[in-house]
């Protein structure tokens, strides 16, 4: 039990550093005049889409952590979605099919972490209800949606 919410914890501390590091990188505007305009042609645009990817990630995250703390049982299908989300933006990327622009480091980190939640996901050892088949490829299928909006959109 304490090592569920150790790792629920952490989880929680990459998604609110890196969605905070996003947040400072990224050139979303603050001014509050244009979230007030009822046109929504920049918020269904690729760029639009493209600078708020990472923070949806970070977002999933942080969700699966703080699940992880409360409701382990329920975490599963979450961390599954984060794993898969980035697991296949990186693949895609060194395959050369999209394009990733942070840091090595964040790349590397957010792999780990991804690894780390399906093998949570997927496995029995920190004793929680292990992933259905159903919720595994939902969670597949999620990621892979999430990926193509924010390159194919």
């Amino acid at each position: 039990m304490a090592t569920r919410k150790i790792i629920g914890i952490v989880f929680s501390v990459i998604a609110i550093l890196f969605s905070t590091i996003f947040v400072i990188h990224s050139d979303l505007n603050i001014d509050l005049k244009e979230y007030f305009d009822f046109s929504f042609k920049s918020y269904f645009s690729l760029s639009y889409f493209n600078q708020i990817l990472p923070l949806i990630i970070c977002l999933i995250l942080l969700y699966g952590g703080i699940l992880l703390i409360i409701k382990p049982t329920k975490s599963n299908p979450i961390l599954a979605l984060f794993g898969f989300t980035v697991l296949e933006g990186i693949v895609f990327s060194w395959f050369g099919i999209m394009s990733i622009d942070f840091p090595t480091y964040i790349v590397a980190i957010f792999f780990s972490s991804a690894l780390f939640a399906l093998w949570i996901a997927y496995s029995d050892n920190i004793n929680q209800k292990r992933l259905s088949l159903k919720n595994g490829i939902s969670s597949l299928i999620m990621g892979t949606i999430i990926n193509a909006f924010s390159y194919y959109l």
